[in-house]
């Protein structure tokens, strides 16, 4: 199939890009490898959009909204997916994050109706029910690391509300092996010289595969036992193995390999549970850090959940999220400030202009979250925490692609409406109940990886009073 462009207007003018300074041979990839964030920061600093060099390739960093969406929308096609998630090949395979073209098209087709709102939506009990029974030990003054508790937690719920599977026994385990596969992830590594290079690195393939069995165990355990009794659940592993794809017809379900069907798995068990744990995690955060919003917060669940004292007190449901808008700003804050997803990048299959810049075929164009969320044309004094930036009005006020913490276009996170009812309900169920305070002395640091997670978030639990 042939890639049709669409390029800007003839009339654009072209322009050189700046590039921020580097090494007369790497360029700026060690500079990127060893801090990632004040790379996209400085380069961001420079222009609207930003040469960077790493060896003998060339990535422009695209920061204007209308380029972000140029890029993953109105000229995706030009477009595959960047070096970053090609190196989560040897993890998730060939699922839903890393396929192209017609094939991901085929996987996506299949896997919307498990994310279907009504479907969606049937998930929010599961969600607040696994909450409380996390946070129902929680004592006054104990201390706790919080990341590790939201982990935990939306481990146990994905794997429930997607598989219809009590993980448990084994979370501990399976969020360990999970943890060191991230953790592994190297951002020197993500081109072709450095996936060339990891080939060799037999100790990290060793403990890579040794996670991946851990990881492995679990999916391919949830796949027998299904095909062995395959009865509708209503849930994603049963649409998985039963699907049809509703525009060709086309059964995928047993005919679909147990490979296959793993990659899918993994792909949405990581995803589903990662992202959101982060989220809420830097959520805590900054509400420790600014009290006047966390005042806010709590007399507006006080206000439709009752004080968490008194008789009347319960937990949230669906039907209250409407009447919980700050609490979803409170979230949203929260990604604009830390997204989870930072930066992903795409690999040119034609020759494009984004922002007056000539991008050659094989080139990288990198769209962060990271770099436009803090843009002070957008977002005035960014790295201050202020959730009615997310009022209908002021949403209305910026450019679409000012925001966009799971993506846009086709290559959107599946799973968007999913994250979104999750981390308002689990929000709204643990701050209902606790303050959570940051260890004193402490302060978290940033970890870009695959996602943007804290090293730790050592809390010190404050049961509410109501």
């Amino acid at each position: 199939m042939t890639t049709q462009t669409q390029l800007q207007p003839p009339e654009t003018k072209l322009i050189t890009p700046p590039s921020p300074h580097g090494n007369w041979l790497m360029g700026n990839l060690r500079d990127f490898s060893a801090d990632p964030l004040g790379m996209l920061t400085q380069a961001g600093r420079l222009g609207r959009v930003t040469r960077l060099r790493f060896i003998n390739a060339n990535a422009y960093l695209a920061a204007h909204p209308d380029d972000v969406k140029h890029v993953l929308v109105d000229n995706h096609r030009a477009y595959h997916k960047g070096f970053g998630l090609q190196a989560l090949m040897p993890i998730v395979g060939e699922g839903l994050l890393t396929s192209e073209e017609e094939k991901h098209t085929v996987q996506r087709r299949l896997i919307q109706p498990a994310f279907h709102r009504k479907r969606i939506e049937s998930y929010a009990d599961t969600m607040v029910a696994y909450t409380q029974a996390q946070i129902a030990p929680w004592r006054d003054r104990q201390p706790l690391d919080l990341h590790n508790e939201m982990m935990h937690l939306t481990m146990l719920i994905v794997a429930k509300s997607l598989f219809d599977a009590d993980v448990t026994n084994s979370s501990d385990q399976l969020g360990k092996s999970i943890t060191e596969l991230i953790e592994a992830y190297d951002m020197s590594r993500v081109g072709p010289i450095g996936q060339f290079i990891d080939k060799f690195d037999i100790r990290r393939n060793r403990a890579r595969a040794q996670n991946l069995n851990v990881l492995d165990a679990m999916i391919y355990d949830l796949i027998r036992n299904r095909r062995a009794d395959p009865a509708d659940r209503g849930d994603l592993l049963s649409m998985i193995l039963s699907a049809v794809d509703s525009e060709t017809g086309a059964s995928y379900g047993q005919g679909m390999s147990d490979r296959q069907a793993r990659d899918e798995l993994v792909t949405l068990f990581l995803a589903g549970h990662e992202t959101t744990a982060i989220a809420l995690s830097w959520t805590f955060y900054l509400l420790s850090q600014n009290p006047a919003s966390r005042t806010r917060l709590e007399a507006e669940l006080d206000g439709v959940l009752g004080a968490p004292t008194s008789a009347a007190a319960r937990p949230p449901t669906m039907n209250d999220l409407e009447r919980l808008p700050y609490t979803r700003r409170v979230f949203a804050e929260a990604m604009r400030i830390f997204p989870p997803a930072y930066a992903t990048a795409r690999l040119a299959q034609a020759d494009d202009i984004v922002g007056g810049v000539r991008v050659k075929k094989g080139e990288s164009v990198i769209v962060s979250q990271w770099v436009t969320h803090r843009d002070p044309q957008w977002w005035p004094d960014p790295e201050r925490f202020d959730p009615d930036r997310f009022t209908p009005e002021a949403e209305a006020a910026r450019p679409k692609f000012a925001y966009f913490p799971f993506g846009g276009g086709p290559r959107r996170c599946i799973g968007e409406p999913f994250a979104w009812m999750e981390g308002h309900l689990l929000l709204a169920t643990i701050a209902h109940r606790f303050r959570l305070n940051l260890a004193p002395g402490f302060t978290p640091t940033l970890q870009p990886r695959v996602t943007l997670r804290p090293d730790a978030m050592p809390m010190v639990v404050e049961a509410r009073a109501g």
